[in-house]
């Protein structure tokens, strides 16, 4: 065999070892990638399988939380559920149960409810995967008497808004559109509708207000409803799909009953300005709340011009006061009633207008006393005067109380003495008065006056994730 013969031989032989040697690394490569995606792909399925897990454990949580409440509205001394109650049971979500604790807190008109959501890789587990926990605290109202109260303004409920947990009462005329409601089917209330709306027009006279003849005072929307007895001076139609119904132990409509014509709570402005002892400005000195201060307001204050309580506000009031100007209440504010005023509830007094946003909060103190917010503002311009005639009926179309957001302001009661008060959002409230009363917003207010851990409604002011 010549050399050239040789040489070539020799480089076949050399090119189909690096041909191997490139192939073997190549399977090398291949060989890891693939373990490497599929190990990727093992690990990004047990995150999501386990993200899936956390959020059932959310959900079950929330679930004994929701039938603690709802076991809480028929037995205020239900103490929770101590054994696991299933939630779901399957080859693909696992096994879900959850165990809640009812405690009653020291002021002794809320409890705190813990719930523990426990989710299981199988049936069969005895081990939980993913567990969570929920705290919430939940204020049982009530109410001895009406919590929506309006005087021949009447009562407008628009939107989505409902009316839970109240009787009703409505000088005028009631009008309900969207898909508003009044009570519900299991817990309907007393709806009373005078008709003391007569005249009508932009000029009444002073002849104002008198019960109409001729007319039916309930203007109800197709998809609104009304859940209870209802006693409706001049009322016979119950709507045009039969909106007004007995709901679970109502009456619904009593044709033919006739309404009291009552007016609106009375309130005696002077005496409370005679008995100040106390005078101060709004927006200025000690009893200025402002951003992150304590402040405590004594019994028989008046601060002149407006007065603002925001910006993480920690307020304490001991009794009555009076305010010339408005009185505005919002940020993370916080204001509390001093035990020291044991049942007797604080009169905040103001000549102008009242509005209550954001995020504020009211605590009733451990007698379960919340406070009495009146706003004596008036198409007059003089908040001493007694608008009557046209003058009240201009009085009534003024918004001088506005509540909106979604409020936690259990046994609180807003009081448009002359005027409007205008609630839109939903939350707990204790009670609405006003020649009109207005709810506007998408969601269901509770009310009731009396705060106590006996009450039927219980509704939740605070929601707090444990772990």
């Amino acid at each position: 065999m010549n050399r050239y013969k040789l040489a070539k031989l020799y480089e076949g032989e050399n090119q189909s070892g690096w041909l191997l040697i490139t192939a073997l690394i190549m399977i090398i490569l291949f060989t890891s990638l693939a373990l490497s995606i599929g190990l990727l792909t093992t690990e990004q399925y047990q995150h999501t399988k386990r993200e899936a897990y956390v959020q059932n454990a959310q959900l079950v949580a929330e679930a004994g939380i929701e039938e603690t409440v709802n076991q809480l509205n028929s037995n205020d001394s239900f103490s929770g559920y101590s054994t696991p109650q299933v939630f779901f049971n399957n080859s693909t979500q696992g096994k879900g149960t959850y165990t809640t604790t009812v405690t009653t807190n020291s002021d002794g008109t809320s409890k705190t409810i813990i719930s523990t959501g426990d989710v299981y890789n199988g049936s069969s587990s005895t081990t939980p995967y993913v567990t969570r926990a929920i705290k919430v605290i939940v204020v049982g109202t009530g109410s001895s008497g009406y919590s929506v109260l309006s005087g021949p303004g009447g009562l407008i409920v628009s939107g989505t808004a409902n009316i839970a947990n109240s009787d009703v009462y409505v000088g005028g005329t009631l009008t309900m559109a969207g898909s508003a409601q009044i009570g519900t089917y299991s817990d309907p209330v007393n709806v009373d509708v005078a008709n003391d709306a007569c005249p009508t027009g932009p000029n009444p006279g002073s002849t104002y207000p008198q019960v109409c003849s001729g007319t039916q005072p309930i203007s109800l929307g197709s998809k609104t409803d009304i859940y209870g007895s209802v006693c409706a001076t001049g009322q016979t139609s119950t709507g045009p799909n039969n909106n007004i119904q007995t709901g679970n132990g109502g009456a619904g409509l009593e044709v033919g009953c006739t309404a009291p014509v009552s007016s609106p709570p009375t309130y005696d402005r002077s005496a409370q300005i005679s008995a100040v002892t106390t005078t101060a400005s709004g927006s200025s000195g000690s009893y200025a709340c402002s951003g992150g201060s304590n402040i405590s307001w004594p019994a028989n204050l008046e601060l002149t011009g407006d007065v603002s309580v925001a910006n993480n506000c920690n307020l304490t009031i001991n009794g009555d006061v009076y305010i010339t100007g408005n009185l505005s209440i919002g940020g993370s504010s916080q204001i509390t009633v001093a035990n020291s005023v044991g049942t007797t509830r604080p009169v905040v007094l103001v000549d102008g207008t009242i509005t209550v946003n954001g995020s504020a909060s009211m605590i009733a103190n451990s007698s379960g006393t919340g406070i009495e917010f009146i706003s004596f503002a008036n198409s007059t311009g003089n908040p001493a005067a007694t608008p009557t005639g046209t003058d009240l009926y201009n009085s009534q179309q003024e918004q001088n109380v506005t509540v909106s957001g979604s409020v936690n302001l259990p046994g609180m009661i807003f009081d448009a003495y002359w005027s409007e008060v205008v609630l839109s959002g939903s939350g707990n409230l204790g009670a609405a008065t006003g020649q009109t009363v207005y709810l506007d917003g998408n969601g269901t207010v509770i009310f009731g006056t009396a705060l106590s851990s006996g009450s039927k409604t219980w509704k939740i002011t605070s929601y707090e994730p444990v772990y």
